[in-house]
């Protein structure tokens, strides 16, 4: 089960983030990568006055937080952007774990978990409350030993098989942009469709499509941040769409402004970049 199954892509305008906040990915190494990802940390120290919104195209995973006064959150997979208003100075601490991670390690049901947020309390009991105290009082190694210690503790004593092989799944159309269809990931790995989709349901709580999209706009949008000026239709034939038009719409769907107007927001974050270092 080692080995990638989430990029580091999906926040949207690099650049422009890069000027106001500091964030930080470090890889779980140990056996606890059987079901986490990373561990991530967040922080800001903004002017009086002033205010930056990060916003995120979310990955299909179950994201634990750690926060001074909102304490520890589980976020389920988005099915959306995350907007996040920041001011003043603060610090996020968080934990993500693998598609379908968290539900094999904790058993709460995957179809509950799309665009799910609740207190950490709720699956990890009063000692939640303790952990965030304890996080949010150290840097980021110290956090990273308090909760992994915390989690492998709570950790199954081995993974499930079929949880083991929807994470082969995941992998393959994280790294392959030739899949473009759930019948070609069904057909590599010699399953049905409704096998497939049963497998990301019982696990994930969103389907085999809903992710191949995801990983494509997260292609695009990482592809416009480094080149706003990319023809967007060579862009979309490239990323497996049939017409720039496709592109289009599910780009706009997802994030809330088109391909061209958000390439146009990258542009102006670089000039202003630019300006900011002459």
């Amino acid at each position: 089960m080692n080995g990638p199954t989430a990029s580091g892509k999906g926040l949207l305008r690099p650049q422009e983030a890069a000027r106001h906040i500091d964030l930080r990915r470090y890889p779980e190494t140990g056996a606890l990568g059987a079901y986490v990802e990373r561990y991530w940390s967040v922080r800001w120290d903004l002017p009086e006055g002033a205010a930056y919104e990060s916003v995120v195209i979310p990955h299909p995973c179950v994201n634990l937080s750690f926060m001074p006064v909102i304490g520890a959150e589980l976020h389920g997979p988005g099915l959306a952007v995350s907007r996040h208003p920041l001011t003043g100075e603060g610090r996020v601490f968080g934990v993500k774990f693998r598609p379908g991670g968290f539900t094999a390690f904790s058993g709460v049901e995957a179809a509950a978990l799309a665009d799910w947020s609740a207190s950490a309390s709720t699956v990890f009991g009063a000692e939640a409350d303790e952990l965030n105290a304890i996080v949010m009082s150290g840097a980021d190694a110290q956090a990273i030993a308090v909760v992994s210690r915390f989690l492998a503790a709570r950790a199954p004593e081995r993974p499930d098989p079929r949880y083991g092989r929807l994470l082969a799944v995941v992998r393959a159309m994280l790294e392959d942009r030739s899949i473009t269809r759930v019948d070609q990931v069904a057909a590599r790995f010699a399953m049905s469709a409704k096998t497939l989709q049963r497998l990301f349901q019982d696990y994930v709580g969103l389907g085999p499509k809903t992710l191949i999209r995801r990983y494509r706009i997260h292609d695009a949008a990482d592809r416009l941040a480094e080149d706003p000026h990319a023809d967007l239709a060579r862009l979309a034939a490239e990323l497996g769409w049939s017409d720039q038009a496709h592109f289009t719409h599910d780009f706009k769907d997802l994030i809330g402004s088109p391909p061209a107007e958000y390439a146009a927001q990258c542009a102006s974050a670089g000039r202003e970049l630019v300006m900011a270092h002459r």
